[in-house]
């Protein structure tokens, strides 16, 4: 175990991802959602195939469960999707905050859908999320209770990505059992590349500057999933997952500085709130795991 590498692997995962992100948001207006998911599913398989080929891992990607793999990518790839419309319609920080919602969902589904125990504490962490979730709706609801029609577009797009994220985590942890990280990722790009055709008739010829946006998130999408499958190799689950929210820093740095957007103050008090909430579950699964050691040993 190496706990500084796997932070400093994770922190690399979380600026390619908010880089990816902002490439996005930079050319959500201009490109469709299903030419931009292709460009972040099929490019994003370059790096992730010679990473493997490097560690000589490419036969894990065999699998003789083609269909849960089918069911993870339908659902991931719908995920991103929504996620990259919400880009156009919301800040950049904003949709990153908002997809903060997922760990609280994958805490509902493990006790609805795995029939999982759930602890009092993780509980707690969903309320406290929840409250979040409303401070950050706050502003965007004008003072008579309603919102611009882009806005609550943006906000249902993200959320909802949130939630199918969460359905997406819950069928991950339904296939590690038999499969390698490497085939999961790799499976769910190829469906998710697949999936993305449905929607070539609207796609359109890229300008120069759009091509270069597109295959950069492609590659940085890829990159980003390399550092975070290295963070979980070195380093807990439990220790780096915290690291994970460091993608909001940089969304507020990137939307500064290239888009102008500032968020509203509120929006940074739920999203404090939200990332407690989910901090705070991964911290307190690390504790313990360690008591649970500490216990094993002679």
């Amino acid at each position: 175990m190496n706990i500084r590498a796997g932070i400093l692997y994770q922190l690399c995962a979380t600026l390619a991802f908010a880089g990816m992100q902002a490439l996005v948001r930079g050319v959500a207006d201009a490109v469709p959602s299903g030419q931009v998911v292709f460009a972040r599913s099929f490019i994003g398989l370059v790096p992730l195939l010679v990473w493997l080929a490097w560690r000589g891992e490419l036969g894990s990607i065999a699998t003789r469960n083609v269909g849960g793999h089918m069911v993870r990518g339908l659902v991931g790839v719908t995920s991103m999707w929504l996620g990259f419309a919400a880009l156009i319609f919301i800040p950049l920080a904003e949709a990153v905050a908002f997809s903060y919602v997922t760990p609280l969902v994958t805490v509902i589904l493990a006790a609805l859908v795995l029939r999982e125990a759930v602890p009092a504490y993780r509980w707690v962490a969903v309320g406290i999320g929840l409250a979040g979730i409303v401070t950050m709706l706050l502003p965007i609801f004008g003072t008579h209770g309603l919102a611009e029609e882009g806005a609550l577009i943006g906000v249902g797009c993200a959320l909802a990505a949130a939630v199918l994220a969460g359905f997406a985590v819950t069928q991950v942890r339904r296939l590690t059992p038999t499969e390698s990280t490497g085939a999961i990722v790799f499976y769910f790009s190829v469906v998710a590349a697949l999936a993305s055709l449905v929607t070539l008739p609207f796609w359109k010829l890229p300008t120069l500057n759009e091509a270069i946006a597109l295959v950069a998130m492609g590659l940085l999408g890829g990159v980003g999933q390399i550092f975070l499958t290295a963070a979980n190799r070195v380093a807990p689950a439990s220790v780096v997952a915290p690291f994970n929210y460091a993608t909001l820093l940089w969304a507020v740095l990137f939307g500064a500085m290239f888009f102008r957007e500032w968020p509203h103050p509120l929006v940074f008090c739920g999203a404090a709130l939200v990332v407690a909430s989910g901090a705070g579950i991964a911290l307190r699964e690390h504790r313990v795991e360690q008591r649970a050691r500490s216990r094993t040993l002679p």
